[in-house]
């Protein structure tokens, strides 16, 4: 019998998600409307965020965040270079400059320190990055940038519902993001949320997203804007979907705790260490070892799809010339050895154990060989 692949992403998707689809639909209202206004408000109570704006994705939600900001052209944003290339890219195209910081090896995330020693008279803003579904220490970098007269905008795209020490991901600096992205935890299938603490900056993400109006009935356009506006279709999808937040939040955390419970005692094997002043609803399930090639060619060939972690981005081709040469050896540790395996609600505890028996096999065979 052939085995069925295990797909590395799979939204969670039911009759409640086509309901509310279909009352738009019947509605007739299909640009922003009243799901969106629905979801704007249950996901102010979810995150505690005074103002909420929508963009299309997260990447476009960080580019509108900086275009809002209005930093120095040139200057710098101090981002680390352990995350995916839209944190690079949207204050590339915002006409920042990235500096490229290294990561702590045990939780992925850069430290507070490493902010710190990379800002100089040229930096503008600080960019952290809160990844595989625990928190950075958001807090503390908040603190640094307020110390130091800089903007700090938070790429919170894999958090939502994550917070720390009791405040959510993306509320600690000026403005944070949240992706909908069809792999997260809840997905709009594309759509963001921008979140931003001061009203005035609020304002300005408001109308540069709406073509530099207040409202798209008016055609007098106070600033120059553009359209980051996303559809009532997607909002109602959103909203369906944040319902399902803590039954999509336990489920993952089970299915997170087999793969650690069952690989439990390989060597060779490390996982990502849980801050305890974090919460923690699983993105995918992060391992370490130094056997990763080994590893994924033997998933994949059973059928297991994979993925690496996050390419550094000071090796990304697009950048070079754009960036400073930096040695970031903890970000070259983690793609060299990084593997993600899938934890959403399609797999089953039997491909759990089916994955970790692979892995055991795999590795016990290498030790056997050397």
């Amino acid at each position: 019998m052939q085995i069925q692949r295990v797909q590395q992403v799979q939204p969670w998707i039911g009759r409640p998600e086509t309901e509310a689809i279909e009352a738009c639909l019947e509605r007739n209202w299909l640009t922003e409307g009243p799901a969106a206004a629905a979801f704007r408000q249950n996901l102010g109570q979810l995150t505690g965020s005074p103002h909420i704006s929508f963009a299309p994705n997260g990447t476009l939600g960080l580019f509108l965040a900086l275009l809002a900001l209005d930093l120095p052209r040139g200057s710098e944003i101090i981002i680390p270079g352990f995350t995916f290339m839209a944190s690079a890219s949207a204050a590339v195209f915002a006409g920042l400059k990235p500096v490229l910081i290294d990561v702590d090896p045990n939780t992925f995330s850069a430290r507070p320190e490493a902010f710190e020693r990379a800002i100089t008279s040229r930096t503008s803003a600080l960019m952290p990055v809160h990844i595989y579904g625990q928190a950075a220490n958001a807090a503390e970098i908040a603190q640094i940038g307020r110390r130091r007269g800089l903007a700090v905008i938070e790429d919170a795209a894999q958090a939502c519902g994550v917070r720390y020490r009791g405040q959510h991901a993306g509320t600690f600096g000026d403005v944070g993001v949240i992706s909908f992205f069809a792999d997260k935890s809840i997905t709009m299938g594309e759509g963001a949320v921008v979140m931003a603490r001061d009203p005035a900056l609020a304002r300005r993400i408001s109308l540069i997203r709406n073509q530099g109006r207040e409202s798209s009935g008016t055609f007098v356009h106070e600033m120059l804007g553009m359209n980051f506006r996303v559809t009532d279709l997607q909002c109602a999808l959103g909203n369906a979907q944040l319902a399902r937040l803590p039954q999509v939040r336990a489920d993952r955390l089970r299915r997170y705790n087999l793969y650690a419970e069952t690989l439990a005692g390989l060597p060779q094997m490390r996982l990502m260490r849980l801050d305890p002043n974090s919460d923690f609803i699983p993105f995918r399930f992060p391992l370490l070892c130094p056997r990763m090639p080994e590893l994924r060619e033997a998933l994949e060939n059973a059928s297991i799809q994979t993925r690496s972690m996050f390419y550094p981005l000071h090796r990304q081709p697009c950048l070079q010339g754009l960036i400073d040469a930096v040695d970031l050896p903890i970000c070259d540790t983690l793609f060299g050895e990084g593997l993600c395996l899938p934890i959403h609600q399609g797999v089953s505890d039997e491909d759990v154990r089916r994955a970790c028996d692979i892995i055991r096999h795999t590795l016990m065979q290498e030790s056997v060989a050397c």
